[in-house]
């Protein structure tokens, strides 16, 4: 039994500093607009779950252990809740160059993570931090301060217009980036009614051992995988939520770093033991009731991982996180 003391979440993870101008930025951020602000887990009230004793959340972690397991790796699947923070910079960076310029508008991210169950129920298992970036395309100006555009400047083109940066403190940094749809006033018109969330990724490492996935280990001494049809498909928590309690709209967001061709950047160490090679995600967020306003947020995201196994060589694990927040 855990003795950790369940954290006190803030009402924020990031204090802005107050200023009026320019103020905080809305219609610039295009749809990352919705996400500014805290999200944690709490429970539905149509359903009772979904809170940090019982997430619509789950965890595929495979881990390196070396010649001390018959598989060369060991599980650390779990469910887990969260609380993170989306907050708007006063301001943009705008990128300039060739005859235009490119304006990231941008939100910074602080994220926490927590085990729901387990022997290290209550403690912290993952922090990050990053930025989402949605792009736009402007003339160039005269001058550092300048308002007036240069002679036959033009605005780029560029093929995504939505980037996350993510800085791990395992020592990974990661760019994704996707293009979301944009409509005639530069936003991103809602889908009518819940969002149809596919299976996950595949889950099984290929050239290995498997029996670890299908097999339930939840005891206090091997506490590995507790939820076999969880670790199947790890966004089964997520239709569950869904389905419990239909939206009726939602506004999806996908990023990946093999689309983009953006680099995944590791220390030496995870190079050798641990290095992520790629990353993809997809947030949905949800709006229910016949409302505008987007109180709930799910996602599902994959970080493939090489490892080396011995008699294998390297393998690839996928790492799988989903989760189901609502808006404090």
């Amino acid at each position: 039994m855990s003795s950790t003391v369940a954290p006190t979440f803030p009402a924020s993870l990031i204090n802005e500093p107050a200023q009026s101008n320019p103020g905080t930025p809305t219609t610039s951020l295009g749809p990352i607009e919705h996400l500014v602000g805290t999200w944690t887990n709490k429970n539905n009230p149509v359903t009772g779950l979904g809170g940090p004793t019982s997430p619509y959340s789950y965890n595929v972690m495979p881990l390196p252990q070396g010649n001390m397991a018959p598989a060369g790796y060991i599980l650390k699947n779990f469910s887990y809740y969260e609380e993170i923070t989306f907050s708007a910079i006063h301001g943009s960076a705008p990128n300039r160059g060739g005859t235009g310029t490119q304006v990231a508008n941008t939100l910074f991210y602080e994220q926490r993570v927590y085990f729901a169950e387990g022997p290290g129920k209550d403690s912290l298992v993952h922090a990050e931090n990053g930025s989402w970036l949605f792009l736009s395309d402007r003339q160039q100006f005269a001058g550092p301060y300048g308002s007036t555009p240069l002679p036959n400047s033009t605005p780029p083109t560029q093929p995504f217009n939505l980037v996350k940066q993510i800085s791990v403190p395992h020592g990974n940094s990661i760019l994704a980036a996707g293009n979301v749809a944009l409509n005639g006033t530069g936003g991103v018109t809602p889908t009518a009614g819940s969002p149809v969330i596919p299976a996950s990724a595949p889950v099984l490492p290929k050239g290995v051992d498997t029996s670890l996935y299908t097999t339930q280990a939840n005891t206090a001494a091997n506490y590995q995988n507790p939820n076999v049809a969880f670790t199947n498909n790890p966004n089964q928590p997520l239709i569950d939520a869904i389905a419990a309690v239909p939206a009726t709209s939602f506004i999806q967001l996908n990023v990946d770093t093999k689309t983009s061709k953006h680099p995944v950047s590791n220390i030496e160490f995870e190079q050798k033991w641990a290095n992520v090679t790629q990353y993809e995600a997809s947030y949905w967020l949800e709006a229910f009731g016949g409302s505008s306003d987007f109180t709930q947020l799910q996602y599902s995201q994959t970080i493939y991982m090489d490892i080396p196994i011995t008699g294998a060589g390297l393998v690839s694990f996928p790492h799988i996180t989903t989760n189901t927040l609502t808006k404090m």
